[in-house]
């Protein structure tokens, strides 16, 4: 192996409960995958600067041969960080020997826990995004 490359995807959340599906090809140089982050990105006015379970995903790789993930995605405010939250959320390991032909697939799942204001009852679109570490081949 050559190194590690990160490879970054983002995807829209337009409505509370959407799900959003995954679709997407990883670049040439991914050979074999190690390990995913996902977090929300975007500012979302929230009363709680940590919210543990803000939406969850599933990834299913080598055209949906391997499923080795389906997990959570918190919400850490940038605006509201403190000694306690000013980190992101830890590195899922997972170990995708050879990456043959590339293709993520799965979902994205808002699970409705972005505080509504009263007046407007507005949604606040967001994304998330998806980081996946891998070795170059």
């Amino acid at each position: 192996m050559k190194g590690i490359v990160r490879l970054n995807r983002s995807i829209q959340v337009y409505r509370p409960n959407q799900v959003v599906p995954l679709d997407f090809r990883l670049s040439g140089d991914a050979a074999k995958c190690f390990g995913v982050q996902a977090i929300v990105v975007g500012r979302i006015p929230m009363d709680s600067p940590v919210i543990p379970v803000f939406g969850e995903y599933s990834l299913e790789f080598e055209g949906k041969k391997i499923h080795p993930v389906n997990f959570t995605v918190p919400l850490v405010s940038q605006e509201h960080f403190t000694d306690q939250t000013h980190h992101r959320p830890q590195l899922l390991p997972i170990s995708i020997q050879q990456l043959e032909n590339r293709m993520v697939t799965g979902f994205y799942r808002d699970l409705g826990m972005q505080d509504f204001d009263p007046e407007t009852a507005e949604f606040t679109p967001y994304k998330v995004r998806f980081t996946f570490h891998c070795y170059k081949a």
